[in-house]
């Protein structure tokens, strides 16, 4: 069977909204360090082009840090995909570093489902599907909506159980 780019499920759109609140918060501890560590350059006795160039420095990778929040997520969003097949489940992530996961229903041991707050308030949820192995025995699909990894986790644990051997 052939797949086509349809066949492919995308995460939850709420998982981007998740995922820029938990960037806007780190960056938020950035700018509190940055103002910190600004105060004290200025306040120093730095040689003199050190003396203004840290703040200056600062300035620049918080507005990195801030494009980082507002445009990441969605771009991170856009390369995220997940299938199911007879065989097993399917996952194409990654930006600059593209990874391609196969996880043959006959491997697979169990799988969980897990909410943190953040995620709860949105309905999403994470799939942690947990392999035979023992490098990368768990593999993580973040951004769900909730009900779709209740799903997943289900067609998981059926088809692990019509494989199993008694």
């Amino acid at each position: 069977m052939t797949e086509t780019q349809s066949d492919w499920n995308k995460l939850d759109p709420a998982s981007v909204t998740t995922n820029r609140i938990v960037y806007f918060i780190g960056f938020a501890f950035a700018v509190l360090a940055s103002v910190v560590g600004g105060a004290i350059a200025i306040a120093s006795e730095l040689p003199e082009p050190w003396h203004w160039l840290l703040p200056v420095i600062l300035v620049i990778v918080n507005m990195i840090l801030l494009w980082l929040a507002i445009y990441w997520p969605a771009i991170e969003h856009r390369n995220v995909r997940w299938l199911t097949s007879p065989v097993g489940v399917e996952i194409k992530k990654g930006v600059f570093w593209r990874h391609q996961i196969a996880i043959p229903w006959a491997r697979v041991q169990h799988a969980d489902v897990s909410q943190g707050p953040l995620a709860r308030q949105f309905s999403l949820g994470n799939l942690t599907i947990h392999t035979a192995g023992t490098k990368h025995a768990s593999i993580d699909l973040e951004g769900l909506s909730h009900d779709v990894a209740i799903e997943l986790r289900d067609k998981v644990i059926r088809q692990r159980k019509a494989g199993d051997v008694v």
